[in-house]
Formats: structure tokens, sequence, C-alpha cells
């Protein structure tokens, strides 16, 4: 099927429609509530996920349950504009935003609401096409959103991670060990820009690919996209006028940690609140292993709160002139004031 979208000189791939539809699997209204794929489609997507480093699910999610995270999504960042997620950018450690690319911004969620809910994170159908695939002790590894704005350029071709061995051959050839799946919270036409996949370049060792050999779907609510960690693929132009927010969620085997985007970022992937982990289903606690652990790294309270007043008084316990010297200092130390803050000399 012919392409309808319009390239301009300046872009470095030309996106075609997907016509093998090999990697597209179809999800049944029976699988969703089954929780599983049937025999025929599990083995095609796993044939998929061997061969290409990618397959497309058709109708993998609920509308309903994509339709949630979005009003979730409106609700936590829905008024922030391309200027704003700039400014918090540029802000130091901790935030939750990082720029990946033109008018692209990536933000850590804070996995409340309906972003905190099981059947997002611990989808049923995607936890057992998964777990066999990078083990059944795979954990959350992040849960982030990138937000392509109105007008941003074409994403460069990238992997989400490097292989883990440089040596000839050798990453390449090695069992998967982290997935990213893709979810759009809107329907995702070529004018809103698309996430367009290398398929099969997890098997190859450097970043050089033909720009002609991309392959680009549209996407609707409910599709998702799970990608071999090694998998290229880019972002296309966002020639709309809407933003377009799409969920990322990785998952990996428990030794990876994925210190390129976050750990040497100083970010924290997933942010779970306590009480919500707490209450979380004992079937479902293991998929989010780190979540207590990331818990207590994180300082989002003072990355969310307003800078404090430059002109607030310093609580100095050498400023308290009305202390006797022979008192005890009221820093808390149990000297006497002449003897800790109040020495001279």
């Amino acid at each position: 099927m012919a392409s309808t979208f319009a390239q301009s000189s300046s872009d470095p791939v030309a996106p075609k429609w997907a016509e093998d539809q090999d990697w597209i699997v179809t999800v049944s209204a029976r699988e969703i509530a089954s929780g599983g794929l049937t025999p025929d489609n599990d083995g095609r997507a796993r044939a998929a996920m061997h061969l290409y480093g990618a397959v497309l699910f058709r109708g993998a999610f609920a509308p309903a349950t994509v339709d949630a995270m979005y009003r979730e999504y409106l609700t936590q960042f829905g008024t922030l504009d391309l200027a704003e997620m700039r400014n918090r950018a540029a802000k130091p450690a901790p935030t939750r935003f990082m720029e990946v690319g033109g008018s692209r911004y990536e933000v850590i969620l804070p996995m409340t609401g309906s972003f905190g809910e099981p059947e997002v994170f611990a989808n049923n159908l995607l936890i057992r096409f998964l777990a066999p695939l990078i083990g059944r002790d795979l954990h959350l590894n992040s849960f982030t959103a990138v937000i392509s704005h109105p007008g941003a350029p074409p994403q460069r071709v990238h992997r989400d991670y490097p292989h883990l061995f440089f040596e000839p051959g050798v990453g390449p050839s090695l069992l998967v060990h982290a997935v990213n799946v893709v979810v759009p919270l809107i329907d995702v036409d070529m004018q809103t820009g698309p996430t367009g996949v290398w398929l099969g370049s997890h098997r190859a060792q450097d970043l050089a690919v033909d720009p002609q050999s991309i392959t680009v779907c549209p996407l609707q609510r409910g599709d998702c996209i799970v990608l071999d960690y090694r998998t290229l693929h880019a972002g296309l132009p966002n020639r709309s006028g809407q933003a377009r927010p799409i969920v990322y969620m990785v998952y990996a085997r428990p030794w990876f940690f994925d210190y390129a985007n976050h750990v040497n970022r100083s970010r924290i992937p997933v942010d779970m609140p306590l009480e919500r982990y707490e209450a979380l289903p004992a079937s479902v606690r293991p998929i989010m292993a780190r979540a207590p652990y990331y818990r207590m790294l994180a300082r989002w309270d003072e990355a969310d709160a307003p800078a404090p007043a430059v002109d607030e008084p310093v609580d100095d316990p050498a400023s308290e002139s009305k202390v006797g010297r022979n008192e005890v200092c009221p820093c808390g130390s149990g000297k006497k004031y002449k003897h800790c803050h109040g020495r001279v000399g």
C-alpha cells in the first residue's frame, strides 16, 4: 500500500508503510479476555521477535485502559508546553524531564492513578509473552513517556542501549536481555509521527542502516510495539498540531540496569509510591521489585517543590546574639555556647 507521507528533502529517512505483515500480530477480544495469545499468534509473535527484533501487537490493550492512561497523562503533564518542558529539563538533578531530540522530551511518569494499575504494567497478555523471552523473574526497568511536540524533527537513528559486549559478533548473537514496550496514548498517523523500526537490526553490530529500509506503521490506541533493546528505531517528525505522548515500559532480566539512560544521569526510572506498591497483589510485586529501592533513592519532593525564596532567614546558631556564653548552644551539640558556635579565635 503506497504511503501518503510527504517527505521533506531534509528528512534523514524515507518512511514507508509496512508491506510485510510478518511482524504484525492482531490480538482478538477473546485473547485479551483470556490474558494470553492463541498458539498460532504466540508462535508468529515469537518468530517476529527472533527474526526482526520487533513485533507489533494490534489491539493488545483494551481501549478503556489506554483512554484512562491518557487522562492520567493530561492530569499530570497536559498543561506543560514545549517551553515549560525545556525549562524543567534544564534544571539540575533530580528532574523528571530529559531532552531526547529536537522538541522531544522523556518524562519519568509517577505510577499513580491509571499508571499504577496492574492491567497496564503487569498486563497478563504482555507478561505471558515476555516471560519466556527474558525470564519469568523479569523486572520493570523503567516507566516513562516520550512527548513529541508539534514541529519536532526526525529523531536520530538509535538503539535503546549499546550491545552488552563490543567484541565483533558477540552482542548481536546473545539472547534478548531487555525489551521496550511502546504504547501510544493517542492514535498516531504519519502526520503525528510514529516510531519507525529497522527490522532485523538487533543482529547488526553498528548503527549503519539504509534510510530507505525503515518500516513504519500508523498506530492506534490499544496497539503496542515490543522492541528488542538492541533494535534500531527512530521517531518520525511531528507535522501535526498536537503533542504525541507515547508510554515506554522497559522490562529486563533482573541483572540488567540501564546505566546509559538512567543511572549515569542520576535519574530514577521507576517512580511508584510505597503505599501503591504495598497494595499490589502478591503475584504482581516481583515485576515491581525495584520500586521500593528507587523510591528510597528518589527525591521527587525536592524536584517538584518550588525553589525557596532567596531572602529566607538562615538558621545559624552563631547569629543567636541573645544566647549566654555559659548556656547550652542552640545547635543541639550539648556543649556550652562559648565552647561551640560562640567560641572566639
